[in-house]
């Protein structure tokens, strides 16, 4: 009988052990939000590059939108490489600035 009791006491503390366990709210992770958050940034302004590049290509053409790359940092999109004109470029920038989401545009574009 003394066998029983302990096996059941045992078994006993060992559920309760587990059911604390598992009533408890796993602790946040912030490192995890972190890198969700970097990740869905990384997202939004890789959508942002490809929709001023086919902004681009509408508005100064194909042949004038190759030689001016587009990065995308947390929504403000750079602009970089040559353009035939200044108007050109002008015209970049404003497109680039059509785009929704687009916070701010920096022009490095110069002149050929």
């Amino acid at each position: 009988m003394h066998g029983s009791l302990a096996v059941l006491v045992a078994a006993l503390a060992v559920a309760a052990g587990t059911s604390g366990c598992a009533s408890e709210q796993p602790a946040s992770d912030s490192s995890a939000s972190s890198s969700q958050s970097s990740v869905g940034r990384y997202m939004d302004d890789t959508a942002l590059t490809t929709k001023v590049k086919a902004e681009l290509v509408k508005d100064v053409g194909a042949k004038a939108a190759t030689d001016v790359s587009v990065t995308t940092e947390g929504g403000v999109v750079q602009l970089a490489g040559f353009a035939s004109s200044r108007d050109e470029a002008d015209r970049a920038v404003a497109a680039a600035k059509q785009v929704s989401g687009v916070r701010d545009v920096k022009d490095d574009i110069r002149l050929k």
